[in-house]
């Protein structure tokens, strides 16, 4: 069930806006872990930061693969055009890169 409420959560960014205000002000601070996870939290959704950022490092890898293979769809190519990734992917991406490497 933690993995449906992680998907659920970062679906939610994805379409909120006032969502993604706090998630990016959260991740600001020193452990992004813990505060994009008391985020989800005070947003009713339960599970843990190693859940969170296993969703999230699979999701830069399938990313990252899709690029590679040429098979963006049509926003992620535009999105890459323009100098970034997909918001989601952008706004974790280099923290779990940056966790990765530790």
């Amino acid at each position: 069930m933690s993995k449906e409420a992680v998907n659920k959560f970062l679906q939610n960014v994805t379409e909120d806006s006032k969502l993604q205000e706090e998630l990016t002000k959260a991740l600001k601070g020193d452990n992004h872990k813990q505060a994009a996870t008391n985020l989800a939290a005070k947003h009713g959704y339960k599970f843990t930061d190693d859940e969170l950022w296993a969703e999230l490092q699979e999701r830069q890898s399938q990313f990252e693969q899709r690029q590679a293979d040429g098979a963006l769809n049509e926003e992620e190519l535009e999105a890459v055009s323009g100098g970034f990734t997909p918001w989601l992917i952008a706004a974790f991406g280099g923290i779990v890169g940056a966790a990765a490497a530790k």
